[in-house]
């Protein structure tokens, strides 16, 4: 039973390294699956720019819509998820996140986005490359990130058998 169900409050941490922690915490291993969505969100979105530009010509649309884009994903996957996904019984053991957590969570896919922006405004338009650079950037970002998410599961689920060793709960 975890401590909302049992009504005590305890203290939770700015980082979740433990199971108990997923989805309570602000940042947790999901939170690199966060980032990696904002850099796909906006990669994907950017292309309605590109092929506009390869195609027709000059694009009236500014690059910023493509975040604002990105911070609206952001806000809806949040309200799916813990809404619809709970609902079905999809969420992480079966838990909505924290209010705290869930706002994080649209901060780093907003900021996932952001960084491919700045990525975006460095290739394209000061050293002035084809976007084809930005997009295979964009790609190799997006892998660095969802490696980084499996480094924080496996570390998250060594911390828990860690503690529950000490707690003479062994996970097998």
């Amino acid at each position: 039973m975890s401590s909302e169900e049992s009504g005590n409050k305890h203290y939770v941490p700015f980082v979740g390294l433990l199971e108990d922690y997923v989805g309570r915490s602000p940042w947790d291993y999901y939170s690199w699956g966060h980032i990696a969505f904002g850099i796909a969100t906006f990669s994907i979105f950017s292309l309605l720019i590109t092929i506009w530009e390869l195609f027709i010509g000059p694009a009236t649309m500014p690059w910023y819509y493509i975040l604002i884009f990105v911070l609206i994903v952001a806000v809806g996957w949040e309200l799916i998820e813990n809404t619809i996904l709970w609902k079905l019984g999809l969420k992480y053991e079966n838990r909505r996140d924290s209010f705290i957590n869930a706002l994080f969570d649209i901060i780093f896919v907003t900021g996932g986005g952001t960084a491919t922006w700045l990525m975006k405004w460095i290739i394209m338009d000061v050293m002035g490359h084809l976007g084809r650079w930005f997009y295979l950037s964009a790609i190799i970002l997006f892998c660095f990130v969802l490696i980084a998410y499996f480094i924080g599961f496996f570390i998250t689920n060594e911390e828990t058998k860690k503690a529950r060793k000490e707690l003479g709960k062994v996970i097998s």
